[in-house]
Parts: structure tokens; C-alpha cells; sequence
């Protein structure tokens, strides 16, 4: 089902390299300080109702999808944040950086994960966990906790089983998982903004953003549906 990230082009994607595309889509629609914190407290929300306690320790079968941070990898990808972030008005880059400091929306991701049982270290499922957020912003729906496992259960396999996918260096992992996790902050803050704003432009916008996002992956959420066990076309 999902075939396609076991294309060339799907590598490219897995290795964080075609990230930024994504972001500048979404900071299109709405991408301030405000609407940024907006959407971080609406993920903590959402991550403490559905916590379920601290992810588990990684099993010996999930260390190939593991990885180990490295403090110049983090920043590397901060900077570049800061740099899509301030692209279109140079003058906000200081705030940028101070709300983008001390690794702060690491963090944040970190408990989104953890409310699921799951941890950023662990590559495939980060991919999941945009994934099925793709999919609930493309449908205008949440996906259940059985869902959510349906999808990391899904791209784990697809991960374990794909030579190039487990051999990717780990600077590589690091930034496709530290990538998501910007990507998902942003996404939620340009959710929020989108349905303050009451414009169906804007959600239009929104939802084509996120369908584009999961299409790198070879996973088309506007025409799959997400079940307990992943991915599957209606």
C-alpha cells in the first residue's frame, strides 16, 4: 500500500532533505509568534489528554529505527527554521529565535509523542505521527488512538523491511525526525489560525498544504483512509 516509499524519490524525503517546501507553504498561510503558541498550547492540551505516561524504552527490534542526537545536527535545523520562519519580514528573526530557543518546540514535540507511547528518537515513528496528522487536517478529523497505532505500526514495518530506509545514517535520521517536528507545530499553529479566521481559502490552503506533505512520503491522505491497521485506499 505504501509502495511509494520504497522509491528513489521517497529515500530523498525520508532523509529530511525536502522539508522546507512544506513549511513555506504553510507560512503562506499564517506563520506568527502568536499563532505559533497558539497552536504549541493546543498540542500540549491535546498531548495531556491523551498522555499515556512516558514513551517506552525502545526494544532491540526498534533500535535500527533509532537514532542519537547530535547537538550541531539540532541547531543546524533550528537555524533553518528560524530562517523559514523570518524569511518574509527580516525584522522578526530576534523573535523568532527567542521563541525558537533552548530547544523549547523539541520539547513540545516530545510530549505529543510521549502521549502516544511513542519517541521522537525513533524516525518511522515521527513519519507516522505527520503522517496521520496530515490526514486529520486533509479530512477535518482526529484520528482515534487505534488509528494513530494503525499508522505507526504501518510505517514501522515499511521501515524495518526496507534496506535503504534502515541503513540511513543517523545525521540523516536526526533531521528528518527534528524536521517533523517543526512541521507539526506549524502545521497546528496554521490550523488554529485558518479556523479563527473562519476563511475557506485559508483551509482550503491549509489542507492542500498538508496533502502535499504526506504526498513525499507516498501516502495521499485526501484518498486514503486511515484505519487500525494504517493507510488503506477508500
Amino acid at each position: 500500500m505504501l509502495a511509494l516509499l520504497c522509491s528513489s524519490s521517497a529515500h530523498a524525503q525520508w532523509s529530511g532533505r525536502a522539508t522546507a517546501g512544506f513549511g513555506r507553504g504553510l507560512g503562506a498561510i499564517s506563520l506568527s509568534q502568536g499563532n505559533l503558541s497558539l497552536g504549541r498550547n493546543a498540542l500540549r492540551e491535546r498531548a495531556a489528554r491523551r498522555s499515556n505516561g512516558s514513551a517506552p524504552a525502545a526494544s532491540q527490534r526498534e533500535v535500527a529505527l533509532t537514532y542519537t542526537p547530535d547537538p550541531k545536527v539540532t541547531e543546524k535545523i533550528r537555524v533553518s527554521m528560524i530562517d523559514l520562519a523570518s524569511a518574509t519580514n527580516p525584522e522578526s528573526r530576534p523573535k523568532w529565535e527567542k521563541v525558537m530557543a533552548d530547544d523549547a518546540m523539541l520539547r513540545d514535540f516530545d510530549q505529543v509523542m510521549a502521549a502516544h507511547g511513542y519517541s521522537r528518537l525513533n524516525f518511522a515513528d515521527d513519519v507516522a505521527t505527520l503522517l496521520a496528522y496530515c490526514w486529520e487536517v486533509a479530512n477535518g478529523r482526529d484520528a482515534s488512538e487505534a488509528q494513530i497505532r494503525g499508522a505507526h505500526d504501518q510505517i514501522r514495518k515499511v521501515a524495518r523491511t526496507n534496506p535503504k530506509l534502515r541503513g540511513l545514517p543517523n545525521a540523516e535520521r536526526q533531521a528528518l525526525a527534528e524536521s517533523i517536528a517543526y512541521q507539526v507545530l506549524f502545521m497546528r499553529a496554521a490550523q488554529l489560525a485558518a479556523a479563527r479566521s473562519g476563511s475557506q481559502p485559508q483551509l482550503a490552503e491549509l489542507r492542500a498544504s498538508a496533502t502535499k506533505a504526506a504526498s513525499q512520503y507516498g501516502v495521499d491522505v485526501s484518498r486514503m483512509e486511515l484505519t487500525e491497521k494504517g493507510f488503506k485506499r477508500q
